[in-house]
């Protein structure tokens, strides 16, 4: 039997259009918010921005079913007179606080988690949670190539 190995680059392609900002990646462990940040750079690009309900919502999404803990997100503030920024230096105007937040409780809440239904809350940067890190988008209609090899036997 005649075998003819052919190693063929193929081209897997991916679309991507759509309006959303971002890719986002739930991440279960449990980490304090720099270790989460930290990790979302290394991996990712940073810790979720969220810059709208639209987001959010995808951001949800990444959740698992039934998931009903905080995630801590990209936002903070270096001391309690700063403003909230985002991790990755940006800023925006949409912050879906639950009622009464933020409120520094204590003195030490600078890092912001968002609980299962998208209310967020101001909370101490040293407590683990799970967290979510995002990743840029292609622009709409970019190509991603993926090489991958293909052996044909004959």
């Amino acid at each position: 039997i005649l075998s003819l190995y052919l190693s063929i680059l193929s081209l897997c392609l991916t679309i991507l259009s759509g309006v959303n900002s971002y890719v986002f990646y739930f991440i279960p462990d449990k980490m304090t918010w720099t270790e989460a940040q930290t990790y979302c750079r290394k991996h990712h690009t940073d810790l979720a921005t969220v810059n709208d309900q639209t987001d959010l919502d995808e951001l949800l999404k990444t959740l698992p079913k039934g998931f009903k803990s905080n995630i801590w997100i990209g936002l903070y503030r270096m001391n309690a007179k700063a403003p909230w920024v985002f991790s990755d230096g940006s800023s925006s105007l949409f912050r879906p606080w639950i009622s009464g937040q933020p409120n520094n409780s204590g003195g030490y809440q600078h890092c912001v988690y968002t609980d299962p239904d998208g209310y967020w809350n101001d909370w101490q940067c040293t407590d683990p949670f799970a967290f979510i890190c995002y990743g840029e988008l292609l622009a709409a209609g970019t190509v991603q190539v993926k090489p991958f090899n293909l052996v044909v036997s004959v």
